[in-house]
C-alpha cells in the first residue's frame, strides 16, 4: 500500500529589526529593508515608532507671538533677577510679559519690522540689545526704547565685549563697536571699525561668535576672525569655501560645532573643518533661505521646505504655507526626523521662570515644538515606508501569509508592490495579521493616525 505525499510550502520570517531612518538619495531597491524610503512624524531612535515632533500651545506663548525673546534683569528692589519676555506681533508692536507686574504691556506705539535680540550688560544695567530688519540697533531697558546710530545691520554677534555687525547697504564689511560699548560704532583707532574683505567668497551674511574667534559665513565661504580686544591686533583667515550658497537663516550655534544648510546640502563646521551631513536627504530637503532654525536640548532643529513627492497634503499643505518640513537632529548621536506638515517661520530656545523651551511661529501663531505628535492640537498623520524587498529571492514569486506587529494604538499596514497593494487595519495590541499578498518584490508602509504611540518592529511570515 503506497503513502500520500502531502506538499509543503516552507515558510520563512524576516523582521524589519529596528526602524530606521529615511534615505531618499539611493534607490530603494538598494537600501536595507529597514531603511525608510519614505517617513514622516514618526521618531524612530528607540528602534520603534513613536510619536514625532510637533507644535503645541504654551501658557508662557502669546498665540498672537510673531517673535519671542526673554529679557532677564537684575532688581535692586527685590535683590534677584526678574525675567520678562517681549513679543512681536503680525502688525509689527511690541509687547512685554514682566513675571513680576504679571501684565502685558506695549513697549512703544510703533510698529517695528522684524526683530531679534540679545542679551548684555551696558553701562551696569541689563538690556536687551534689539536689531531690527530694516537695520536699526535699540536697547531695551525694561521701561524704555533708547535708539543707536549705527551701520545698517544685517546680523549681529557680541564677541569679547564688542559687538560685530554684518551690513545690508555695504555686505563687504564687518562692522565692530568700541570696546565694552556695543552701541558705539564711530570709527578711531581705539575705538570701532570696519573689516572688509574682498574675495571669491562673497558677501558677508552672517556673524557667529563661536569658541575663541568670530566666524563670518559669506555666500560661498567662512572667515575667521581673532579679535581680543586692541582692534591693531584683529587678524582674519579664509577657511571653507564651496560653489554652494550659504543660507544665513539656517546657521546655528550647536555645542561643539556648528551647522547650517547651503545649496548642496547640509554641513557641520567645526571651527577648522566643513563636513557634509545627512547626505541621504539629499533631495527631500529644498534648499533656499526661507528656513529657521535654532539649537535645544542637544539637538539642531532646521525648519525648511522638504519635497515628499508623494501627491499627499499633511498640515499645512493644505493651505498657504512659507515651508512644510522640520528637520530634527541630535548632535551627539547622530539621529534625526522629519516632520512634516508644520509652517515654522521663527524659532527661538529660551528660558523663562527656571523653565527651557522652544518657542516658535506656526502658521502665523505662536507655538512650542516639542515631541508630541500634532500641530495645534490637531494629530500629524504619520508614515513610514520600507524599500523595496525580494528577500533575497529576486526571480521567486514571494506570498506575505502573516505580519507579526505589537502597537499601542491603531495603525495601518500596506504591503504594495508598484501595481497593486493592500491595506490592512491594526488594534492595539500584541497582533498576528493574517495578509495573503503575492509579488517579486514589495515594500511595508506603517501608518498612523493617533498624536501618541509606540509601534514595535514587525516580522514578516512569508513562502517562496
Amino acid at each position: 500500500m503506497g503513502t500520500m505525499k502531502i506538499p509543503h510550502t516552507a515558510r520563512y520570517r524576516k523582521r524589519v529589526g529596528s526602524f530606521g531612518g529615511t534615505d531618499v538619495k539611493r534607490d530603494s531597491s538598494v537600501i536595507s529593508f529597514s531603511t525608510a524610503a519614505r517617513c514622516y512624524n514618526f521618531d524612530m531612535s528607540s528602534g520603534a515608532l513613536r510619536e514625532g515632533y510637533g507644535t503645541e500651545t504654551h501658557a508662557l506663548v502669546p498665540n498672537s507671538a510673531r517673535r519671542y525673546y526673554v529679557y532677564r534683569y537684575y532688581s535692586d528692589e527685590d535683590g534677584k533677577y526678574i525675567d520678562q519676555y517681549l513679543y512681536q506681533l503680525k502688525n509689527g508692536l511690541i509687547m512685554c510679559y514682566d513675571s513680576k507686574r504679571k501684565m502685558h504691556l506695549y513697549i512703544s506705539g510703533k510698529q517695528f519690522p522684524e526683530m531679534h535680540a540679545v542679551n548684555y550688560r551696558l553701562n551696569s544695567a541689563d538690556v536687551l540689545l534689539l536689531s531690527f530688519s530694516d537695520g536699526t540697533l535699540k536697547s531695551w531697558n525694561g521701561s524704555k526704547i533708547v535708539d543707536y546710530p549705527v551701520p545698517d545691520i544685517s546680523s549681529m554677534a557680541l564677541h569679547y565685549e564688542r559687538l560685530f555687525v554684518t551690513s545690508k547697504t555695504e555686505p563687504t564689511k564687518v562692522f565692530f563697536s568700541d570696546d565694552l560699548d556695543p552701541t558705539n560704532f564711530a570709527v578711531s583707532s581705539d575705538g570701532g571699525g570696519f573689516i572688509e574683505l574682498l574675495d571669491e567668497r562673497g558677501n558677508l551674511n552672517k556673524v557667529v561668535s563661536f569658541g575663541s574667534y568670530l566666524y563670518i559665513f559669506r555666500d560661498h565661504g567662512i572667515s575667521r576672525v581673532t579679535a581680543f580686544g586692541d582692534q591693531r591686533e584683529f587678524s582674519v583667515v579664509n577657511l571653507f569655501v564651496t560653489a554652494g550658497r550659504i543660507y544665513p537663516s539656517s546657521i546655528a550655534t550647536c555645542g561643539s560645532s556648528v551647522m547650517f544648510l547651503a545649496s548642496d546640502g547640509l554641513y557641520r563646521f567645526d571651527g577648522y573643518d566643513c563636513v557634509r551631513v545627512l547626505e541621504n536627504l539629499d533631495g527631500l530637503i529644498v534648499a533656499g533661505d526661507n528656513c529657521s532654525c535654532a539649537y535645544h536640548n542637544g539637538k539642531y532643529f532646521l525648519a525648511c521646505g522638504m519635497d515628499f513627492g508623494d501627491g499627499e497634503i499633511v498640515g499645512c499643505e493644505a493651505a498657504e504655507h512659507t515651508v512644510n518640513g522640520l528637520l530634527v537632529l541630535d548632535m551627539s548621536t547622530g539621529e534625526y526626523s522629519v516632520t512634516r506638515g508644520t509652517d515654522i517661520t521663527f524659532m527661538n530656545s529660551c528660558t523663562y521662570e527656571g523653565e527651557d523651551y522652544l518657542v516658535c511661529c506656526d502658521g502665523g501663531a505662536g507655538r512650542v515644538i516639542s515631541r508630541c505628535g500634532t500641530r495645534n492640537g490637531e494629530p500629524l498623520p504619520k508614515v513610514w515606508t520600507g524599500a523595496d524587498t525580494d528577500f533575497g529571492s529576486p526571480d521567486a514569486v514571494k506570498s506575505v501569509r502573516e505580519v507579526y506587529i505589537k502597537t499601542s494604538v491603531a495603525c495601518e499596514l500596506t504591503l504594495e508592490n508598484g501595481k497593486k497593494k493592500k491595506t490592512l487595519a491594526v488594534k492595539p495590541g500584541d497582533r498576528r495579521v493574517r495578509v495573503n499578498f503575492n509579488a517579486r518584490r514589495m515594500s511595508l508602509t506603517v501608518g498612523c493616525a493617533a498624536a501618541a504611540c509606540t509601534v514595535k518592529p514587525p516580522t514578516i511570515v512569508y513562502s517562496v
